[in-house]
């Protein structure tokens, strides 16, 4: 009988080693998914292990520590030299599907333990109790399964008792003032406490209410004020004008002053002071239109990989994303979902803008949950809610609508320099002593 091949994937291994060789980071994201065995060359397995080492000794995976490594462990002949190194560099052109290759090493790693164990189970039924073949029989295989729940997204550290629960909770609250996103405005921030890694604070505004404005703002505030880089997704506005508006709210200059003092007509003060401010420095700007949250994922993925850890990401706004389906609602229904997966999945505070549907803008007055553009599953995939309206004194007014962490249902006055775009503070609405006439607004 003519021996078959155990089942296996050179080239996804060889995929793997060398998205490790152009990546050094997608190591933690390989040692999560394989271990050494399952790989089916034993000079991949070779090379896995002095991959591993290196990142242990927190040494560079390249071509000329790996050479070393090797030959210290008295492999490098072993596994085809140098030479056959150089192969695997310049095998696999991204890592960006590093996670795909290891699925498939996986899964063919699976498949040879369970054709094994097939084999070794054929010999026990023969003089061997049923009942105890059938119990070792399943225990095994459900041992072997075990090893595919990684790859499935299912493991048993997801069950998580109260021990658990109890000390992640206490970690959370040791890092809750370092991890949690704040606005900036203190009686905002008292209602509702924060925005923690993995929430979503929704903002549903009407046309020209300086959402946008206000997301800059609290971005710009929040890298000043921690330190951490923020992430900023305009799909609606192109980077030059978000530089612009930056520049305006950081030095409180007008548009005007900014233009000028680029085209080299007159320097201006108020814009050096705004190109000097840390909180510019920290704002990491994506302006690539008709993104998904799938691509916004992965964008704040290599953010997280190249910046560190992020005090926020802000989207502008849930309208201009692209999402599957035939209807607007299945379309919000997707990205409201989607967007709360991933700030639970990348541990990101999320910022999303919505607009208001036309009936709400149409009616206008108080602005209210079921005003967003998509109705309840805007609501649905947000932990805070926010909306911004004006009342007939031309008041900006900033309503709690949804607070996991408190009360909802308040109204802020909200104090704008409107020709800067800087959001100056924000205290109770009492629209009793509000003035009857207004600054002209700016479009928006």
């Amino acid at each position: 009988m003519e021996r078959m091949i155990p089942p296996h994937s050179l080239e996804a291994e060889m995929s793997i080693l060398g998205s490790i060789f152009l990546e050094n980071n997608c190591i933690k994201k390989v040692s999560g998914a394989l271990d050494t065995l399952d790989l089916y060359r034993e000079s991949h397995r070779k090379i896995y292990r002095a991959m591993l080492d290196l990142h242990r000794q927190k040494s560079p995976i390249d071509l000329v520590s790996m050479a070393e490594q090797l030959k210290a462990d008295g492999a490098l002949e072993e596994i085809g030299g140098a030479a056959y190194l150089a192969v695997l560099v310049d095998y696999t052109p991204t890592s960006a599907n590093v996670a795909h290759y290891c699925r498939i090493v996986k899964e063919k790693s699976v498949a040879r333990q369970v054709a094994t164990f097939a084999a070794e189970l054929a010999d026990k039924v023969y003089g061997e109790n049923p009942s105890e073949v059938l119990s070792v029989a399943k225990a095994r295989l459900q041992e072997i399964a075990g090893g595919l729940d990684g790859m499935n997204g299912v493991s048993a550290s997801d069950l998580l008792s109260f021990d658990h629960r109890q000390d992640q909770y206490r970690h959370f609250v040791e890092n809750i003032d370092r991890e949690r996103f704040k606005t900036s405005f203190p009686l905002l921030d008292s209602y509702i406490r924060g925005v923690a890694p993995g929430e979503v604070l929704t903002l549903a505004a009407y046309s020209g209410t300086f959402k946008t404005a206000f997301l800059q703002n609290i971005l710009l505030r929040g890298a000043e004020a921690t330190g951490l880089y923020h992430l900023f997704f305009s799909l609606e506005m192109p980077a030059p004008k978000v530089f612009e508006r930056e520049l305006q709210i950081q030095g409180g200059a007008t548009g005007r002053d900014v233009e000028y003092h680029y085209r080299g007509h007159r320097d201006s003060a108020s814009v050096q002071a705004g190109v000097d401010r840390a909180g510019s420095h920290g704002l990491i700007v994506c302006d690539k239109p008709r993104l998904s949250v799938e691509k916004i994922a992965r964008y704040t993925e290599i953010a997280l990989q190249k910046y560190g850890k992020l005090g926020a990401v802000g989207i502008d706004y849930l309208g201009l994303m692209q999402a599957p389906g035939k209807t607007l609602f299945e379309k919000v229904a997707h990205i409201s979902a989607e967007i709360k997966n991933m700030a639970k999945e990348l541990r990101v505070p999320v910022i999303l803008l919505s607009q208001i549907n036309r009936a709400a803008a149409t009616a206008g007055g108080e602005i209210e949950m079921h005003s967003a553009k998509g109705g309840g599953d805007v609501e649905a995939g947000a932990d805070f809610m926010l909306g911004f309206w004006r009342d007939k004194a031309d008041t900006l007014i900033c309503k709690v609508m949804k607070n996991r962490n408190g009360a909802a249902g308040m109204n802020l006055e909200v104090e704008i320099e409107r020709e800067t775009l800087q959001f100056i503070g924000m205290k109770p609405y009492k629209p009793e002593t509000q003035r009857q006439s207004r600054t002209q607004r700016i479009p928006f």
